[in-house]
């Protein structure tokens, strides 16, 4: 029996072994730094060690007074700005130029801004918007489109007396596709449209295909339009949409109230277990900012540490990470830089890291009695 059991032993031993060394063979996305754009499940251990452990033990260490901590949360004074939505109500014409189609990338900030710029052109242009097209952004991968992330019926109407807007294109210009612009040169297309292009561009290079044709579709269209110079009328337009117009759908808005209703209400005994909420002793700042809560966007998607061409202190697995990454996301846009790591940071082009920002909040005057909310897309890959 004995003699069984251990060559029974021995044989399992062989297999298990035998399956290690093939495992990199049949399944090679597992260890690579990054298959397309997704992270490898092994790189992940390869987190890169804390760059600053002097200032995260003097952070931990420090003592915040309850006077600091109002301070902190009482509101900033008044600064003189005022709500600017109001607009003078000017008829519109009775007949529109024609219609502008607009496609819009980036993340749904990026896209927000660029719906502004949207009505703001069709403005300029005298011009009918169809409701823009969302791209699907290659990092966050959302198909969402317009009508299933924002209230389509509230966003025309609120509009109604400043620009026409339709939900869908006429039957006779149904061919005016993504599609169609994706497979050759068109002259209803214009993607010429330089950053922060001026309204008597618009005027000059799209009113005569919109005359022409009748229809004119602006790609790409991201931060299409400038901010200086322009009548005051459009800006307090592109205001009027992005705080009026744009209202999320329904269940998005539920969804919105039930993380700000979890993180104003005060944890339960588990939770402060959990979290060691209560552990400080000190009772008086945690009344003190009940109801309180920080948003912190940190900006180091994979694209945004990949882009800046930093280093990170992930180490080699880092450097594989990222240039890969580069070379799938940005197809060669980003170069070697001819600067050093630390003149990059000096000079302020790195996207700071997690450890980084909590040292920043920390130097601020938020403790672990702080309630945070991450808004935020996966950390890039060696930070996770």
């Amino acid at each position: 029996m004995k003699l069984n059991f251990s060559g029974s032993h021995s044989q399992s031993h062989t297999i298990a072994g035998l399956f290690l060394l093939l495992l990199p063979l049949l399944l090679p996305n597992l260890f690579g730094p990054l298959g397309r754009a997704s992270p490898s499940m092994f790189s992940e251990w390869n987190a890169p060690k804390p760059r600053h452990m002097d200032l995260l033990r003097g952070a931990l260490q420090r003592q915040t007074s309850v006077q600091q901590q109002s301070r902190l949360w009482s509101p900033l004074a008044n600064q003189g700005w005022k709500p600017c939505a109001e607009t003078t109500k000017v008829p519109l014409p009775e007949k529109s130029r024609g219609y502008i189609q607009v496609f819009l990338d980036g993340g749904l900030n990026q896209q927000k801004m660029g719906i502004c710029d949207a009505v703001a052109v069709a403005k300029i242009l005298n011009a009918t918007l169809v409701i823009p097209h969302l791209e699907v952004n290659p990092v966050w991968q959302d198909s969402s489109s317009f009508t299933e992330i924002f209230d389509v019926d509230h966003f025309i109407d609120v509009l109604r007396d400043e620009v026409s807007i339709v939900k869908d294109l006429p039957s006779e210009y149904s061919w005016s596709t993504r599609e169609y612009y994706g497979t050759g040169i068109r002259a209803t297309r214009i993607k010429t449209a330089p950053v922060h292009a001026t309204a008597n561009w618009y005027l000059e290079n799209v009113l005569p295909v919109l005359e022409s044709n009748g229809i004119a579709a602006i790609a790409p269209f991201s931060h299409r339009l400038t901010f200086e110079n322009l009548p005051a009328n459009l800006q307090r337009l592109r205001c009027k949409v992005n705080f009026q117009a744009l209202a999320f759908v329904p269940h998005i808005r539920a969804l919105g109230d039930t993380l700000v209703n979890r993180l104003r209400s005060s944890p339960n005994k588990n939770q402060a277990a959990q979290t060691k909420y209560l552990l400080l002793g000190r009772d008086q700042i945690g009344k003190q900012n009940a109801g309180k809560f920080v948003v912190l966007h940190l900006r180091f998607d994979k694209d945004m540490a990949a882009h800046s061409a930093c280093d990170f202190g992930g180490g080699k697995a880092e450097k594989l990470a990222l240039a890969k990454y580069r070379q799938v996301l940005w197809q060669g846009r980003v170069l070697n830089s001819q600067f050093t790591d630390e003149e990059l940071r000096n000079q302020g082009r790195c996207p700071l890291t997690p450890e980084e920002i909590g040292l920043l909040l920390a130097a601020l005057g938020f403790d672990n009695n702080t309630r945070l909310y991450l808004a935020s897309h996966k950390v890039s890959s060696v930070w996770t």
